[in-house]
């Protein structure tokens, strides 16, 4: 059955792979602007996103740190990239059906390219300005909509 990320009962997990505090801040306020049922678990590198990802180490108990429902990648997070975590998620059969949203500053051909081969759904440009932010809120609600939909 499909369903929209809308249509989930209780709260929405989204998992965040971003190392620059800033752009944390920036993001959170967009998915909470756009949902407000959203839980937001936050981790800085690559290595944690693996262990959050499989449940290893602290991320170990699952109703602190639920299953994501949507993930945002940074593209450069130390230890491993945006990119392997990617390709990660998707070569496991549970993870790969979560939507992966790639998450960077360029707008490179190449990186863009390299985030679809390598499994994300989605390639977002972070903003550049307060008429960005604004498209780039738009942009995060859609993963909302019910018009949007999951397997």
């Amino acid at each position: 059955m499909n369903k929209s990320v809308k249509s989930l009962k209780g709260e929405v997990s989204v998992l965040v792979v971003e190392d620059d505090a800033d752009d944390y801040s920036l993001l959170e306020d967009a998915v909470r602007s756009s949902c407000d049922k959203a839980l937001i678990k936050w981790v800085q590198d690559g290595d944690e996103a693996i262990d959050y990802l499989f449940r290893k180490g602290e991320y170990q108990d699952a109703t602190r740190h639920p299953a994501p429902d949507l993930i945002f990648l940074d593209i450069r997070v130390p230890k491993r990239n945006g990119l392997e975590i990617a390709k990660i998620i998707k070569a496991d059969p549970d993870l790969k059906k979560v939507p992966t949203i790639m998450l960077t500053t360029s707008s490179s051909s190449a990186d863009v390219l390299h985030a679809y081969e390598n499994g994300a759904n989605s390639y977002l440009k972070k903003p550049e300005g307060s008429e960005e932010m604004e498209v780039f809120k738009q942009a995060i609600g859609l993963f909302w909509s019910s018009v949007l939909l999951y397997p």
